[in-house]
């Protein structure tokens, strides 16, 4: 249950950011080819609307006891706060549904999907990180990180899912093409085809 709690699946670990990267990369490229689509648009507005919206940025240490809702909204004003575009967000969704997708092995299931996307964003502008100096002594330094689990994951990867949902069914199949085209298949694939 822990393991399902902090990666969306009972069985699947997250996804390492090496693995996300040429998806990354592949979404980009489609991105930039289709900036003036309706559905990327209103994807685009849509998130850009929440994230203004979201609250002031609290700090890491404030947030225990707080509710899911709560701490997502705090997550994406840290996301606001550090400047992330909100470009950054579709193509950071759009590359997790691909790379979910184009991966033979995963667990292609709605949880995991927005799990997946949802601490790709958190890793984004995740902690709070505080420095005092003092006379004579060394800095003091302070590094508070907000758990990367349970409900408050699955709060964010849903509003990330209801902007992009509808965008990631037209650009996905595209995304997988260009990682191919550039990157070669999956391992996965690979794998499948060796034992076939």
């Amino acid at each position: 249950m822990q393991h399902k709690a902090r990666h969306g699946s009972h069985w699947h670990g997250t996804y390492k950011a090496s693995e996300l990267l040429p998806y990354v990369h592949s979404a980009e490229e489609w991105l930039k080819a289709s900036r003036h689509h309706p559905i990327y648009q209103a994807a685009y507005w849509e998130l850009e609307h929440m994230i203004a919206g979201a609250g002031r940025p609290e700090p890491a240490m404030n947030l225990r006891g707080q509710s899911a809702e709560y701490r997502a909204r705090t997550a994406f004003a840290r996301v606001r706060a550090a400047e992330v575009p909100t470009r950054r967000l579709v193509v950071i969704y759009l590359a997790v549904a691909a790379l979910i997708e184009d991966d033979w092995k995963s667990h292609n299931v709605r949880e995991f999907r927005i799990v997946q996307a949802a601490k790709a964003v958190h890793r984004l502008a995740s902690g709070t990180h505080r420095k005092w100096e003092t006379e004579g002594l060394r800095p003091v330094e302070l590094h508070v990180y907000p758990r990367s689990s349970g409900h408050v994951l699955r709060k964010m990867g849903e509003v990330l899912e209801k902007a992009c949902g509808e965008l990631a069914g037209v650009a996905v199949p595209e995304i997988i093409e260009l990682r191919t085209e550039r990157f070669g298949p999956h391992p996965s694939h690979q794998v499948a085809a060796a034992a076939s």
